[in-house]
C-alpha cells in the first residue's frame, strides 16, 4: 500500500490497545483528553506525505510495488541520498517547530539502520537476518508508526538486572515455544507509545547483560495491541487549554510510557536477536545504529 493519510492513521490507534494516564485505561488515545491533541499532530505529519506540494520531498517508490513510501524507510547509498533524507526531516520538523522529538520518522531511521545491518543479525541465527529485512518492508509499506524501548526500569543502579528482587523486574524471557517467545517484564522510555502501531524492543540497557543473564539479550518487534502488553504513562502536560496561550503542550505532548509485558508472545518472525550477550552488547557500534538516527534527531 501506499502512504497513509492522517484519518487513516487514526483509525489504525483504535485497537483495543492498553494503555492507561492518571490510574485510568484509555479506551481511545484519539478522543482521550490530554492524548487526542497529540494523535491529531501526528496525524498532520502523515496528511502532509499525501500533499501534493510534500510529497516529492518526504517519499520515494516503494522497491517493492513502485507505490510512494515514507523517504524515512530509505536505505541510503549515497551521499544525495543521505542528503535527500535530510530534507525531509526537516519538513517534519518544521511542522512541528521541532517540539516533537519522537515522530514517526525517529523509529523508522532505527528500523531502516537495522535492515541495513542484517549481517549483524544474521550473525546471531540466519532467520533473524530474514526478520530484520521483512520486518523493514512490512513497516515500509504498511507506512507503521513506531515507538521504541532501549533500558530497563532504574530500580537499582548498583545491582545487576538479575539481582533484583524479581528477575522479570527488566523485559526478559520467560521460555522459548514452538510459536515464538514468551517474555515477562517492564522496558522504558516509550515516547510516542500510545499513537504508535508498533513497538520495537532493541538493545541498550545501562548495565549490559554478563555470562547467566542470557534472558535479557533480546530485540523484537510487536503489535501495540498485543495481548498481555500495556503502557503506563506519566502525567500528561497537555491540561485541554487553549493553542493561543499554551502553543506546544496543545500540540506537541508526545507522551512518555512504560511498556509493560505480562508473559507476552513474540512470534518467531518478528524476533530479531535472542540469547547472544556478545552480539547484543555490540548492538550500536555493530549496527551503526546511532549514526542513522541521530541524522534525524540533529
Amino acid at each position: 500500500m501506499a502512504v497513509r493519510g492522517g484519518e487513516d492513521y487514526l483509525k489504525g490507534l483504535q485497537d483495543g490497545r492498553e494503555v492507561w494516564l492518571g490510574g485510568e485505561r484509555v479506551t481511545d488515545v484519539t478522543t482521550h483528553p490530554g492524548l487526542r491533541s497529540a494523535a491529531r499532530s501526528v496525524a498532520r505529519l502523515y496528511d502532509l506525505q499525501c500533499d501534493p506540494r510534500w510529497r516529492d520531498r518526504l517519499t520515494f517508490p516503494s522497491p517493492d510495488t513502485g507505490d510512494p513510501v515514507a523517504l524515512s524507510f530509505l536505505l541510503p547509498s549515497t551521499p544525495e541520498e543521505i542528503i535527500r533524507r535530510r530534507r525531509a526531516y526537516e519538513v517534519t520538523a518544521s511542522a512541528t517547530g521541532g517540539w516533537m522529538g519522537r515522530t514517526p520518522d525517529y523509529v523508522n531511521a532505527q528500523v531502516s539502520a537495522c535492515a541495513m545491518a542484517s549481517d549483524y543479525f544474521a550473525s546471531i541465527e540466519p532467520r533473524f537476518g530474514e526478520n530484520i529485512r521483512r520486518y523493514h518492508a512490512v513497516a515500509r509499506e504498511r507506512d507503521l508508526c513506531l515507538t521504541h524501548t532501549l533500558i530497563s526500569p532504574q530500580v537499582n543502579r548498583a545491582a545487576a538486572n538479575a539481582d533484583l528482587a524479581d528477575p522479570y523486574i527488566a523485559l526478559g524471557v520467560v521460555r522459548e515455544t514452538d510459536a515464538g517467545l514468551i517474555v515477562r517484564g517492564a522496558r522504558m522510555l516509550a515516547t510516542l507509545a500510545p499513537f504508535t502501531d508498533d513497538l520495537i524492543v532493541l538493545p541498550g540497557n545501562p548495565l549490559a547483560p554478563t555470562p547467566g543473564e542470557e534472558r535479557y539479550a533480546l530485540a523484537f518487534a510487536i503489535p501495540i495491541a498485543t495481548a498481555g502488553l500495556r503502557f503506563v504513562c506519566r502525567e500528561t502536560f497537555d491540561l485541554e487549554r487553549s493553542s493561543f496561550d499554551h502553543p506546544l503542550a496543545s500540540r506537541f505532548e508526545e507522551m512518555d510510557a512504560m511498556a509493560i509485558f505480562e508473559d507476552v508472545l513474540v512470534p518467531w518472525e518478528r524476533v530479531f536477536l535472542h540469547g547472544n550477550i556478545e552480539r547484543f552488547n555490540r548492538f550500536f557500534p555493530e549496527t551503526k545504529l546511532f549514526q542513522h538516527y541521530m541524522q534525524q534527531v540533529a
